[in-house]
């Protein structure tokens, strides 16, 4: 029987070669167009740290993809304690990046983020809105106890 991190391994291989064999059939037509799209990415421990989702992807003569419908989530353990959604963003394969001049929204349980354009760097996770950022944060309920008025 195989273990977590194995079975972790394989669903990893399984998409990436699929996800390669079709950037090497997308890279031979120009403008090739995939619906639903997931890219994931693991930590060494194989672990889910992260998942990047379309709607739909073209690839691009540059060697770009155009992601519409993106949607990033952010694990922490098994659970997605943060997501990104943006209309439109491009790929950068090469240096795994994401970018993106339209509006993007940044959810997590006790915040809401908004703004206009972001630059994305897949390697380390890293998020950067480029204007127009707005912070909404959620009144929280931590520490007060069943009854006790605040």
């Amino acid at each position: 029987m195989m273990n977590r991190t194995g079975l972790a391994a394989v669903l990893f291989w399984t998409t990436a070669l699929g996800a390669a064999a079709w950037l090497a059939r997308a890279q031979n037509t120009d403008f090739q167009s995939v619906a639903g799209v997931r890219i994931p990415s693991y930590d060494e421990q194989g672990r889910l740290k992260s998942q990047m989702f379309g709607d739909l992807a073209k690839s691009l003569p540059d060697g770009h993809i155009e992601i519409t419908g993106l949607k990033i989530e952010f694990y922490e353990g098994t659970q997605v304690n943060l997501r990104v959604t943006a209309p439109l963003c491009l790929f950068d394969r090469a240096r795994n990046t994401a970018q993106s001049e339209g509006p993007v929204r940044i959810t997590r349980d006790n915040m809401v983020i908004t703004g206009t354009g972001f630059q994305f760097n897949k390697q380390d996770d890293r998020f950067k809105i480029l204007s127009q950022a707005k912070v909404v944060l959620k009144e929280t309920q931590r520490g007060l106890s069943k009854g006790t008025q605040p």
